[in-house]
């Protein structure tokens, strides 16, 4: 019996990750049964996703569980944590069985878990820990709270001084709940976040993981540049690292768009801020071809107002079913993430340049670096907007000639997908979660 558990994420979050790490298993592990403790609504996505790509797991169980992430750096947290994990390792010992694999984690779940452990009853209890973002804090030396995107945009009224907003809002009366909601609430969450960021400052990433570690803990980075990073500020040998590459469970390649003019896409969730910037550069250059730009993201804040820009979600939270329907005509992928972001973290957004085939226009960034080599490319890499919005340009005016370009790109891209299919890297996966016996093929 294989035990895997996420204990954060809800919906669409992780889903493609997670899906790839559960197939993973089925197929390195097809006489066992796999117990997914996890989210409802979690789970339905992985399921949908999977039977998106025509897979459907047998042999795997779901026992949901409820939680709220959002709330974890708090006392009230730490208890209800501390609740639900204990819980968890009661059936994990009924289930007679000792290992678990939690897809992602954080310095509370660490916290939780490590204290649940000195209890006699669960010291046995052996844990693998995939690690995403939350690995960026261990360079965090004076702590900093991580970089969310963030715009000022005039239409939010909020964002106005009050003779502006007072104005806009007779203007926009369908924003008027939203200005009395932002009015009410926000002292309560500059109180929320002020105390939330005292547990934060405490429960870091680098302290839980060295803190009373021992052999029965392990950590998966998704990305070799990741170990090799990780390497600068922990002793990754000490802490049983293992890598295994970004496990999403490839679409079937399809043949490439026939479109008239390019297409490009922004696909995930981006940054808005960025956006932004790169339009403005773009909205100053003179085009004479057509061209388009999905926003394949529930986040489309910073394109108003642009012309050539395709929103699909107006805030809501899309399908897989949808992002993959809106991506078939696209091009070419760009990516706005700058070199401050994933030295420590893969994004996921990488992969879905693997998964359809498509190539990318992207600003330099450690991640992306890695996997976009120069002897064999998926794209293009800029060092800044400036650079970025002039490839852009370049490539809508001559189109046609980039065409014979992505053909070659296309051939790199699936050869990198069979080096880094989960199907072709069992025995990491195996390697990684077992702790006091080795698997034996049957």
């Amino acid at each position: 019996m294989i035990i895997v558990c996420d204990l954060q994420c809800k919906g669409i979050s992780h889903e493609e990750v997670n899906s790839g790490f559960l197939y993973g298993l089925s197929l390195a592990y097809p006489d066992d049964t796999i117990v997914f403790f996890a989210h409802s609504s979690h789970y339905q996505e992985i399921i949908e996703s999977l039977k998106y790509k025509g897979i459907i797991l047998k042999n795997l169980r779901h026992i949901p569980i409820s939680f709220n992430a959002d709330s974890m750096f708090s006392i009230s947290g730490i208890v209800r944590y501390f609740c639900l994990i204990r819980r968890i390792f009661d059936q994990v010992l009924s289930f007679r069985s000792n290992t678990i694999l939690f897809l992602s984690t954080s310095p509370i779940i660490l916290y939780v878990l490590k204290q649940l452990k000195r209890i006699n009853k669960y010291s046995n209890i052996c844990c693998t820990f995939v690690l995403h973002g939350e690995l960026e804090d261990i360079a965090n030396i004076t702590y900093q709270s991580p970089y969310v995107p963030s715009l000022s945009s005039p239409n939010n009224p909020v964002t106005q001084s009050m003779r502006d907003t007072i104005i806009r809002l007779i203007h926009h009366l369908d924003k008027i709940p939203l200005f009395i909601y932002e009015r009410i609430s926000k002292p309560f969450k500059l109180l929320s976040g002020r105390y939330s960021l005292l547990f934060k400052k405490y429960f870091r990433t680098k302290r839980m993981m060295m803190w009373r570690h021992s052999n029965q803990y392990k950590y998966i980075s998704l990305s070799p540049h990741v170990t090799t990073n990780a390497k600068k500020y922990l002793d990754t040998k000490y802490l049983n690292f293992s890598t295994i590459t970004m496990p999403i469970v490839f679409n079937k390649p399809t043949p490439p768009p026939t479109n008239k003019y390019i297409k490009f896409a922004v696909f995930g969730y981006g940054d808005s801020s960025q956006m932004q910037k790169m339009l403005t550069l773009l909205a100053k250059q003179h085009i004479t071809k057509p061209y388009l730009i999905k926003i394949i993201s529930m986040d489309s804040r910073g394109t108003e107002g642009f012309p050539n820009i395709q929103t699909y979600s107006s805030g809501k939270v899309l399908t897989r079913e949808q992002m993959e329907k809106a991506a078939e005509d696209v091009d070419v992928f760009l990516n706005l993430y700058d070199d401050t972001r994933h030295s420590l973290g893969c994004s996921l957004s990488i992969f879905e340049v693997f998964s359809h085939v498509k190539p990318v226009l992207h600003l330099s960034n450690p991640g992306y670096n890695y996997f976009n080599k120069p002897n064999k490319p998926i794209g293009y890499k800029a060092k800044n907007l400036d650079e970025f919005v002039d490839k852009l340009c370049d490539m809508i005016e001559n189109y046609e000639l980039y065409k014979k370009e992505y053909k070659e790109i296309s051939k790199n891209i699936l050869a990198y997908r069979k080096e880094y299919n989960i199907a072709n890297n069992l025995n990491k996966l195996r390697q990684s979660i077992t702790f006091n016996y080795e698997y034996t093929n049957k």
